[in-house]
């Protein structure tokens, strides 16, 4: 990718030292004079809330990445696909390692980013409930995971039964359940987990991906946080696994430091984890393919399917 029109749209000179981060997103480190910078692009509608939210957190004292003061670039067709492109500063230091601390002050940071201004939105996108799919959508989806399950030569027999025992308790009961009550809602980074923190030297983590922030219910975003936190295992260096039961009530002590999740939220968990589950957990699970052949790798990805924990809130 040529970045020369973006680098000039910040000021920047075109010799600018660019090294890309990532091989599945548009993520660079810069080397500036006398400091470092990421350079990624972000939400295309978007970008101004997204900015805001987290200036906002992090002159509350919040740790999550807020842009570098300098203007949002809408790249203009012509110069490639009309995009938004932001500078953030690059912060150094290691990597989640899965130690209870680790795990319980990055609880404590998501229940500090959920506490913070929840009356305010930012002009964030704006999830009013659970999202709800159909049939259709998920019946697509595990048919992907089962295909995935028979090409690595796995058992496709309780898997098949797990995913449609999950599509009937989802569509007959936990979405409409979940959708028919106002559950308490907050300005979340919709991704908070291990591979998108880094812990600074005094132990403290920094969520440095704020860029798919939404509105959306609290205990939504907790349950979505449950299931994906030890995903993308290459990204961190905490365990290739799920919360363990042990880890998960470490991890909801950091995070009840600074939230009081309501009755309601207690009562409407289980439906709203399942909903979280077919929402993100079966995108997810359709996508490994050929990862499936990997007897290291996909452990955890059997671990999602199954899920042999339940995540209690008690």
């Amino acid at each position: 990718m040529n970045l020369a029109p973006l680098l000039a749209h910040f000021d920047l000179p075109p010799h600018t030292q660019a090294v890309r981060l990532s091989a599945h997103a548009d993520v660079w480190a810069l080397q500036l004079t006398g400091r470092r910078a990421v350079l990624k692009r972000t939400s295309l509608n978007h970008a101004p809330g997204i900015a805001a939210w987290s200036q906002a957190l992090a002159q509350a004292g919040v740790q999550v990445l807020a842009p570098l003061p300098s203007p949002t670039v809408l790249l203009p067709e012509g110069a490639g696909d009309s995009s938004r492109w932001v500078l953030y500063p690059f912060v150094e230091g290691r990597r989640y390692q899965g130690l209870d601390q680790d795990l319980e002050r990055a609880s404590a940071l998501l229940g500090q980013i959920h506490a913070a201004a929840p009356d305010q939105t930012f002009d964030l996108p704006h999830l009013a409930s659970v999202r709800a799919f159909t049939a259709s959508d998920l019946q697509a989806l595990s048919d992907e995971v089962l295909e995935g399950l028979a090409r690595a030569q796995l058992s496709t027999a309780r898997p098949a039964a797990l995913l449609a025992e999950r599509q009937t308790q989802y569509l007959t009961g936990a979405l409409p359940r979940a959708v028919s009550q106002s559950l308490p809602m907050v300005n979340c980074s919709w991704d908070h987990k291990a591979a998108n923190l880094v812990y600074l030297p005094s132990g403290e983590p920094v969520l440095v991906d704020p860029d798919n922030a939404a509105r959306m219910p609290r205990v939504y975003d907790l349950a979505l946080t449950a299931l994906s936190f030890h995903l993308d295992p290459s990204l961190h260096s905490g365990p290739a696994q799920l919360m363990t039961p042990a880890q998960w009530a470490t991890f909801l002590r950091g995070y009840t430091q600074h939230i009081d999740l309501t009755p309601l939220e207690h009562q409407m968990w289980p439906d709203v984890l399942l909903c979280a589950w077919m929402d993100e957990s079966l995108w997810q699970l359709s996508q490994v393919g050929e990862g499936w052949q990997d007897e290291a790798a996909r452990e955890v990805w059997l671990e999602l399917l199954t899920l042999p924990q339940p995540f209690a809130l008690t």
